[in-house]
């Protein structure tokens, strides 16, 4: 897991779209109907999905542009973040 005081990306409109591209597709985000659940999207900046009982599925966060930005670590971050 990152850790939690450097790398957390802005939670801005910009990095929301960027975010849209890669978490909407995800398995993860698919299996588990997060659009219904808070936060919906940038999960790394945001913290992890309220929806219950989540289990890792396959991860999209690696091929993110702003998981590449930040240098982010591991993934998940919608079920363990």
């Amino acid at each position: 897991m990152i850790n939690p005081t450097k790398n957390i990306p802005e939670d801005t409109e910009e990095n929301r779209e960027i975010c849209r591209k890669y978490c909407t597709i995800c398995p993860n985000y698919k299996a588990h109907s997060l659009e219904k659940y808070q936060p919906t999207e940038l999960f790394c900046a945001r913290g992890n999905s309220s929806c219950p009982d989540k289990k890792e599925i396959r991860c999209f966060c690696t091929g993110c542009e702003i998981f590449a930005k930040h240098h982010l670590r591991v993934g998940y971050f919608c079920v363990t973040y």
